[in-house]
């Protein structure tokens, strides 16, 4: 009995090993997805003020 609760233990670290390392992976993964997708948005260009630098005839 003592070699089966053994054994137990020792697959449920390594279920836990194992999914804190896919968890880790995916993390990773997400990150350097969301720092591309910054990096990108950074690298665009933005839209112009359609009246920034042009003179503007209000009436009251």
């Amino acid at each position: 009995m003592e070699i089966n609760s053994f054994m137990s233990a020792q697959v449920a670290q390594i279920q836990q090993t194992l999914q804190m390392g896919i968890l880790d992976q995916a993390m990773n993964q997400g990150a350097a997805g969301a720092i591309e997708m910054l990096n990108d948005m950074s690298t665009q260009q933005t839209a112009q003020h359609p009246y920034k630098g042009q003179i503007v005839d209000v009436q009251v």
